[in-house]
């Protein structure tokens, strides 16, 4: 039996059922049209407009933001008149490891953070980071969607659409979908044959026009559903993994429509996007309005570094992603390495996505770095770095118990602690660590 939903999700709730009845003007921030617009301009204004809000933000910094005052030697008069180039190049690389350890610092002085937004991410590469930003942002956002996806008729508030992603996932007691108001919500813990049934009548009810997700879980929904004879869908929209042929090949067997995939991070740096053609990812392109994106290079291999152009609330400038890729003059990215995704084998021979595993926001307070390893199916063990020393008996219960409440329908669970977490031969620590092979 499902728990009752609390007062947010019931506020929620009613957001997403009034949503699609409700004027565009009367949802986004005025910001969310003025972007448009710059969107849907020539080039040449679309630079100019990038390289005023680059130099916005990096003034802007200097002059509000602790930890660039305290890191950069260059005053805000100075930043705004000298040459562009030279002012970012007075910045130095950031790290997350940077940005966790003194997180206030890089937000606005002026802002009361218990009025902002507060998301912390489970993190792709097992470090999670948390990042403040108010509606504003979120809509601002959403304009660089509407208007690489809006080609398709897609609509954020009026697209019906199935979302399969971590704002999706149940409990392993829980129904595998759930409605909320033009979303169709599938856990990607449950897409399994025990669900097959639930699932297909929930996408009958709902008719979907719009698949947003994980490609790992739209994958394994084509193959789930390999017999049925096929939706109308209008567009995949496939998100914060990487996608390979054989994945991109099930879901076009299934939906027969155009693909998009889309590269983001929950710092929200960087955005690029590429169409899933052919049965393989072309090149992707990163959106310069956006964030500016540049390469770090060491020992051979570019990593991909971004300044969010419009995150004037906790402002990342030259930010390591942590990702690989050689971006060229022109944005456009030959592919992007460095990001892998595994598959967690349940107790019921279910698959389960690993970017869908994540530990409690309040668990960053005392852990910095996890992994999650598997040696046999139906158990895993997370591994955690402490932040702070050795976890205490509470705080190992506390962790072990919330990953129990999540997970224990899927897997036995262990925990233990390391000293680190050691980097794969990609230069990425990885989120999961399997030995399963293609159990």
């Amino acid at each position: 039996m499902d728990a009752a939903p609390s007062w947010r999700d019931w506020l929620i709730g009613r957001y997403y059922a009034w949503r699609p009845y409700l004027p565009a003007r009367a949802l986004y921030h005025r910001d969310y049209f003025r972007v448009l617009a710059v969107l849907a301009g020539d080039a040449g204004t679309k630079q100019q407009v990038a390289d005023a809000r680059l130099r916005h933000i990096l003034v802007h910094a200097l002059a509000h933001v602790p930890h660039y005052r305290r890191t950069v030697h260059l005053a805000p008069r100075d930043a705004a008149h000298a040459p562009l180039a030279e002012v970012l190049a007075a910045f130095p690389y950031l790290t997350k490891d940077e940005v966790m350890a003194c997180q206030r610092d890089f937000l606005d002085e002026r802002l009361d953070p218990r009025r902002l937004l507060y998301a912390t991410s489970g993190g792709s590469s097992g470090q999670g980071i948390g990042m403040w930003r108010n509606k504003r942002l979120a809509d601002i956002e959403k304009a660089f969607f509407a208007h690489a996806w809006g080609p398709f008729g897609f609509s954020f508030d009026k697209s019906r659409i199935l979302r399969i992603g971590a704002d999706a996932r149940r409990l392993a007691h829980e129904s595998a979908v759930r409605v909320a108001g033009n979303r169709l919500l599938l856990s990607p813990y449950h897409i399994t044959a025990r669900h097959k049934d639930a699932i297909l009548a929930a996408i009958a009810a709902a008719r979907p026009r719009f698949v947003h997700a994980y490609p790992s879980s739209a994958a394994a929904l084509a193959e789930l559903l390999a017999d049925h004879p096929g939706f109308d869908i209008g567009a995949v929209l496939l998100a914060s993994e990487p996608v390979t042929p054989a994945q991109l090949a099930a879901i076009r067997r299934l939906f027969h429509c155009p693909v998009s995939i889309n590269y983001g991070l929950s710092e929200r740096t960087n955005l690029a996007f590429a169409p899933g053609a052919g049965g393989a990812v072309v090149d992707y392109r990163f959106e310069p309005l956006y964030g500016w994106s540049e390469n770090r290079w060491e020992d051979g291999r570019a990593e991909i570094v971004g300044t969010s152009l419009w995150n004037d609330v906790m402002p990342l400038i030259r930010y390591r992603t942590g990702d690989y890729g050689v971006i060229g003059d022109d944005g456009r990215c030959m592919g992007i390495e460095g990001r892998e995704q595994e598959f967690l084998v349940d107790r019921h021979g279910g698959r389960i996505p690993g970017l869908a595993i994540v530990i409690d926001e309040a668990t960053w307070d005392v852990v910095r770095l996890y992994q999650v390893r598997q040696r046999r199916a139906g158990a895993i063990t997370l591994v955690v770095v402490p932040r702070h020393g050795a976890l205490s008996a509470e705080q190992r219960a506390g962790l072990l118990g919330d990953q129990l409440r999540r997970w224990g329908g899927f897997f036995d669970i262990d925990l233990q602690e390391a000293a680190d977490i050691p980097l794969a031969a990609n230069g990425k620590r990885k989120l999961v660590e399997s030995q399963l092979g293609d159990a």
